[in-house]
């Protein structure tokens, strides 16, 4: 005996109901580290890596 017509559109439809809710998680979790990422860029306004490195290179 084969999957009924009925069974085949349940599998589909879970299919894509775990599909899309990946597909949202991995958008919301980029959408925060953008956020955070564009936090941090403005708390760093005038700070310079290289700067930094060296200094941390000339005390060495």
């Amino acid at each position: 005996m084969g999957i009924g017509r009925t069974d085949k559109i349940n599998v589909m439809e879970k299919r894509l109901e775990v599909i899309v809710g990946a597909r949202l998680r991995n958008r919301t979790r980029i959408e925060n580290a953008i956020s955070t990422q564009d936090r941090l860029r403005k708390k760093s306004k005038g700070w310079s890596g290289a700067k930094e490195i060296r200094k941390w290179r000339d005390s060495r």
